[in-house]
């Protein structure tokens, strides 16, 4: 097994490059196949870290660039002022300030949403009752004039007595047959 330096750093590479002699036939050891996926999931890990790395090195050399561009100095890491510090919390006081005004107007839009909601249902529940009534109503009155003319119906096609003289009604003549046609 290839010994690495303590002062070089350790590569997904290197990793994968080490090879475990096998163990000798009758001695206890470890299987070759366990340990070159233990291998291969310490080098996913290992590569997993450098980008993550390199990202962070992008990002820092992202935001020193822009410093830069804006003529803000790179100082470095440094304490805060306290006037700095007295900035920051009064404008996280203030922050919390505006998210609790933001939620309870939040809330009592919700709450005036709500009864306008239940307002408009109840409004088209009334209108829904109304119009159902009226319908309720013409269609009884359609139904009693429906019956009025189902009777005059009857009544017209009902025969007509006429005076023969021997108190029998006569039909009325059907249509294209004339009165003196009637006797033949």
């Amino acid at each position: 097994m290839p010994h690495s330096s303590r002062h070089r750093r350790l590569t997904p590479h290197d990793v994968r490059g080490v090879k475990f002699p096998p163990s000798r036939f009758g001695t206890r050891g470890y299987r070759e196949s366990d340990v070159d996926a233990f291998l291969d999931l310490l080098a996913e890990a290992l590569a997993e870290r450098d980008r993550q790395l390199a990202r962070e090195r992008e990002e820092v050399h992202r935001i020193r660039d822009w410093r830069r561009s804006h003529g803000i100095p790179d100082e470095g890491r440094r304490e805060p002022t306290p006037a700095e510090v007295n900035i920051y919390s009064r404008a996280q006081l203030r922050a919390e300030s505006l998210e609790t005004r933001a939620q309870h107007l939040l809330r009592q839009a919700e709450a005036a949403a709500r009864q306008r909601f239940d307002e408009i249902v109840h409004q088209a529940s009334d209108q829904a009752k109304a119009v159902s009534v009226h319908a309720s109503v013409i269609r009884n009155l359609l139904e009693a004039q429906l019956q009025r003319l189902i009777q005059e119906i009857h009544v017209l096609g009902a025969p007509v007595a006429t005076g023969t003289g021997d108190g029998q009604a006569v039909s009325p003549p059907s249509p294209g047959v004339h009165r003196e046609d009637e006797g033949l």
